[in-house]
């Protein structure tokens, strides 16, 4: 399992990076895209600290 894990953070490293490079080079007649990204992201991060801040400490069985 731990393989795993440090697997997919280098995946998501990689997939970061990558994004960065793109959102770089885009014009900036792509501002709306770029701002829809980045709510995006915002929105996913909170719901996710959100979503694990409310979670029961009990099993999902």
């Amino acid at each position: 399992m731990k393989t795993f894990t440090q697997t997919s953070l280098v995946f998501l490293l990689v997939v970061a990076v990558g994004a960065g490079f793109w959102l770089n080079r885009m014009t900036w007649r792509h501002r709306r895209l770029v701002w829809q990204l980045q709510a995006a992201v915002v929105a996913g991060g909170v719901g996710f600290v959100a979503g694990r801040l409310t979670a029961g400490k009990g099993s999902d069985d």
